[in-house]
């Protein structure tokens, strides 16, 4: 006997958002792993940075006058600029810990901890660090990510947080890009002169005294020509900071997922332990 229209259009429409259901899991599933990693990466890359730069003061620091105040001027810098990344790398955490908390709500637990725990995280999210007078932008600024919330594509408890949280997510991404920026504009402006310096000292100076170059002065002559690691990794986590902040609207929208962006974060961490060996 044919069942019922009315009964079979039921039918479709449980079909529909079972399988709705199902695929706004699977696009939920592993934001924690990847935001652990993203987040992760940002953290690695931001202290590389900042070793480095003390690496290249420190070396520009004898070619400077001899003063007490130079001392004391350059040491607070630097001690201003590790202070800031280590807020920043705190910063960083408190993501992770919101996108793991997300996926075990999307995965089904909707229970009164997990709910608290993304309530606290996401206004822990609202009081960002003093990132060195990188301004943070307004909600009012922002797109309004909350209307790209998509119906259907997400269970009911899910929906109403990435509503309320949307557009603070969004402005930690885009804090994270800023961040970088600024990094990459720091460390090319101050890396500048210690080059100069480098270059005059272990470059310049050897080739028009010596009569024998050494292979030290072939290998300081290549250092200065290639590009800085430093900048490059930068550059790099600056546009994995762009492609997150595309999967979070992606993911709002109930399309697509964070899987695409681990390759990139694999590529940052082989160009990190490169750079770093010696």
């Amino acid at each position: 006997m044919p069942l019922p229209f009315h009964y079979l259009v039921l039918c479709l429409v449980v079909l529909t958002t079972t399988a709705c259901a199902s695929k706004t899991l699977s696009q939920l599933e592993g934001v924690a792993k990847t935001g652990g990693q993203y987040t992760e990466t940002l953290k690695k890359v931001n202290s590389f940075a900042l070793d480095h730069s003390l690496e290249f003061t420190a070396d520009l620091l004898p070619e400077l006058p001899r003063e007490h105040d130079t001392l004391q001027a350059q040491t607070e810098v630097m001690r201003k600029r590790a202070q800031m990344l280590s807020e920043l790398a705190s910063y960083l955490d408190t993501q992770a810990r919101y996108f793991a908390e997300l996926e075990a709500l999307a995965k089904g637990d909707t229970s009164a901890g997990t709910s608290r725990s993304l309530k606290k995280l996401v206004e822990a999210l609202n009081k960002s660090p003093d990132l060195g007078g990188i301004t943070r932008v307004s909600k009012e600024a922002m797109a309004g990510l909350a209307g790209h919330v998509a119906d259907w594509k997400h269970s009911a408890e899910v929906k109403a947080v990435l509503i309320r949280d949307a557009d603070t997510v969004s402005q930690a991404l885009l804090l994270n890009q800023l961040s970088l920026e600024e990094q990459i504009q720091w460390v090319t402006r101050r890396e500048a002169l210690a080059r100069q310096v480098e270059y005059r000292e272990k470059v310049e100076k050897p080739f028009v005294d010596d009569k024998k170059l050494s292979e030290t002065w072939k290998k300081a002559w290549i250092a200065d020509i290639k590009r800085p690691p430093t900048i490059a990794l930068l550059e790099q986590a600056r546009q994995v900071s762009l492609i997150m902040q595309q999967a979070w609207l992606d993911v709002l929208r109930g399309q697509g997922g964070f899987e695409h962006m681990r390759a990139s974060l694999d590529q940052i961490a082989s160009n990190l332990q490169a750079a770093t060996q010696p």
